[in-house]
């Protein structure tokens, strides 16, 4: 395991602090664009928002309830409609999640079939039942994702859903090009993810070529992504997949562990932090009033 000079620690830690902003900024942006027919906001205020976002989904499944969080800076008549709007947003961030994932599944195929078997016991029918699976839903994904205008637009038909045709109504409008832009900025969040892996495993000093660590880690966003969790308990979940997964290619376990907490506190317990601070001074005014 090298030593990294504390200098270099300290540049590494600071360019990562600068990636996780640059990476909620996006999702920012995603947000304003996605409010702007609905409540045109601030970038301070979209920003604002995807932070208490963070600190509702903190205990929430799957960060499930992000989209209450990053609606409760709407006005009153609007955060149902946001919430629908929301899931717009973490659908186009899923997509790329599960299509990256794939791609990513299909090149390191060869070396990672065979060490699957070998580490999990998994049989060929239950891998290749998992392959085929995986492929089905980034399919289906990506075609509902595609027509989810279309989808909304017949659920407001149906008898069940006639109360709440207003909350459909948000995205029953929603133009391809929009749609489009959302997974290119997803995209790019993705890319910041990818940099933050990178430098995080050489401060770590856990030794894998980038291409392979590039790949391992769309695999783990997949795992993740599918697996149920809860913000707290997503730390041991996302450090024994990240053994079984880096360990194939690196023997440095402490290494390996420590990149994946210092990624979750980065990414996740620092904005909700900060979201906590927000929702706080938001609830403190509003008694005020």
């Amino acid at each position: 395991m090298q030593t990294i000079p504390f200098g270099t620690a300290f540049g590494y830690l600071f360019v990562l602090t600068l990636l996780t902003a640059f990476n909620w900024g996006l999702e920012a942006f995603k947000w304003k664009q996605l409010t702007f027919h609905l409540q045109p906001l601030s970038f301070k205020a979209a920003y604002a928002a995807i932070l208490t976002g963070q600190a509702v989904s903190f205990s929430s499944i799957n960060r499930v309830g992000e989209s209450i969080g990053k609606s409760m800076l709407l006005s009153d008549g609007n955060r149902l409609k946001g919430v629908v709007l929301s899931f717009v947003a973490s659908a186009s961030q899923l997509l790329v999640t599960l299509l990256v994932g794939l791609i990513a599944v299909i090149w390191m195929y060869p070396s990672l079939h065979l060490q699957l078997q070998a580490q999990l016991q998994l049989s060929e029918l239950v891998l290749s039942a998992f392959y085929g699976a995986l492929f089905f839903l980034v399919g289906l994904f990506i075609t509902c994702y595609i027509a989810i205008p279309f989808f909304a637009n017949k659920l407001s038909k149906i008898p069940f859903f006639y109360r709440y045709a207003y909350l459909l109504a948000s995205i029953q409008t929603l133009p391809k090009h929009l749609l489009l832009q959302l997974v290119l900025v997803s995209g790019a969040r993705y890319l910041v993810f990818l940099l933050q892996y990178l430098l995080i495993f050489k401060l770590c000093g856990v030794c894998i070529d980038a291409p392979t660590l590039m790949a391992l880690t769309a695999i783990l966003f997949l795992i993740l992504a599918i697996i149920p969790t809860l913000t707290l308990a997503e730390l041991g979940i996302r450090g024994k997949v990240s053994l079984i997964l880096f360990g194939m290619y690196s023997a440095n376990k402490m290494g390996i562990l420590a990149a994946a907490g210092g990624i979750w506190l980065l990414n996740l317990i620092i904005p909700a932090c900060l979201g906590g601070l927000i929702l706080l001074r938001l609830q403190y005014f509003r008694k005020r009033s």
